[in-house]
């Protein structure tokens, strides 16, 4: 009897023990559920994982050759540049503060073009902005935020592909 009480007792060490092990790593979950739900709110605050788009009335190849001129003004350095298919070109940046910065040119029609931009991993709006104002002015025309009527007509009726798109306000 005093053996099975013996193992009986053991079997309740090893499951307390389990439970005190595994009880540390509940708060860990908990603390980085609250780190999470954190970061969210700074997301929607701070315009999250945002990637800031306008439509340009030029070609892919003027949009891209314009955005390279708009790095160099800007103080970014030019990573390089990947077509991915006949109608979406990648461009690739480093700011002075290591931030890395995406372009993604789609072409519409032959031309329009819509130009992306993403700063860092949850986006920049004050860089991505001046990132767009600029490019205005090195193609001498606004930019739209919304697909103008020429383009083809699944694609300007079409919403954004992703939800965490903004427009970039017209001033």
């Amino acid at each position: 009897m005093s053996g099975k009480m013996l193992q009986g007792g053991r079997w309740a060490l090893i499951a307390l023990g389990c439970a005190a092990v595994a009880m540390p790593l509940s708060g860990c979950v908990a603390l980085l559920g609250a780190g999470a739900g954190g970061g969210a709110v700074a997301y929607v605050e701070n315009g999250g994982i945002a990637n800031y788009y306008a439509y340009y009335p030029v070609s892919l190849q003027q949009a891209s050759a314009a955005s390279q001129a708009t790095l160099q003004q800007m103080g970014i350095a030019y990573n390089g540049n990947i077509r991915k298919t006949s109608n979406v070109e990648l461009m690739e940046g480093t700011t002075r503060d290591g931030k890395t910065v995406k372009i993604t040119f789609t072409s519409m029609s032959t031309q329009v073009t819509k130009v992306n931009v993403r700063v860092g991993t949850f986006g920049d709006k004050a860089i991505s902005l001046q990132f767009q104002k600029t490019l205005s002015q090195h193609l001498g025309m606004a930019a739209s935020a919304v697909a103008p009527a020429s383009t083809a007509p699944g694609e300007a009726a079409a919403p954004p592909a992703q939800a965490q798109q903004q427009t970039i306000p017209l001033q």
